[in-house]
């Protein structure tokens, strides 16, 4: 039986890639907090985004997965609305109704920085995650192709996967973004709803064969985030100790 729908690029993980997709999920986190407090956000964002999510994966697999079939947008876009993505969809556009009811407003709103993190960090972010997340997970679970070492690899990389998300927002993102005030129940479901939402973006990435059905799904609570706050990353991105 089946345990994953195939991967789309063939991927051919090294141990190479093991120990990159270990560091990716235990020692980025903790690099990328570091940074910030010495330094700000800046740094940071360029390792995380520029260097792990872009360079490294281009470099492992060969490309992001943001292909575009010339002549055939409408028809490709169209083939990403599965009834995974629609699931997926529908849970992310209730975490945007927690978080209208979480929301903090800035009190110190600025309407440059608030334009330009609107624009571009919450596509760049949506856009970007993604690609070292799934390549973590992708490197230990296409270790093996076959047999009980596959569902034990498959298993560890499901966990790194998890530790990476969960470590990068914990140790990282918190420094960053706004935190939302704390309102129950939407507080405590909002968790484990993101939680199923980021497994579904593995079989999501695997049905579709594209990145890009994940990016236009993570955008929206970007954006929805940006826009109910009125936040500004310009003041954390250079911030010396």
């Amino acid at each position: 039986m089946q345990i994953l729908p195939d991967v789309p690029d063939n991927f051919q993980p090294t141990y190479f890639d093991l120990v990159l997709a270990t560091f990716a999920a235990i020692g980025l986190p903790f690099a990328a907090a570091y940074i910030f407090n010495a330094t700000g956000a800046l740094i940071p964002l360029f390792l995380y985004y520029g260097v792990f999510c872009f360079i490294i994966v281009r470099w492992r697999r060969g490309a992001v997965g943001y292909g575009i079939n010339r002549g055939e947008i409408r028809k490709q876009f169209a083939g990403y609305v599965s009834p995974i993505f629609v699931v997926i969809l529908m849970l992310q556009l209730i975490l945007i109704g927690f978080e209208w009811i979480t929301f903090e407003r800035v009190t110190d709103f600025n309407l440059l920085g608030f334009i330009i993190t609107l624009v571009i960090w919450a596509p760049l972010n949506a856009f970007s995650e993604q690609l070292i997340w799934i390549y973590t997970f992708d490197s230990y679970a296409e270790f093996f192709k076959e047999g009980p070492k596959r569902k034990v690899f498959i298993a560890i990389g499901g966990l790194l996967y998890i530790a990476l998300i969960s470590l990068i927002h914990l140790l990282f993102w918190i420094l960053v973004l706004p935190a939302g005030q704390y309102v129950f129940p939407f507080s405590e479901l909002f968790v484990p709803i993101q939680t199923a939402i980021s497994i579904g973006y593995v079989f999501l990435y695997r049905k579709s064969k594209s990145m890009w059905p994940l990016a236009i799904i993570h955008v929206l609570i970007n954006i929805a985030a940006i826009a109910f706050s009125g936040y500004s990353i310009l003041p954390v991105l250079l911030v010396f100790s």
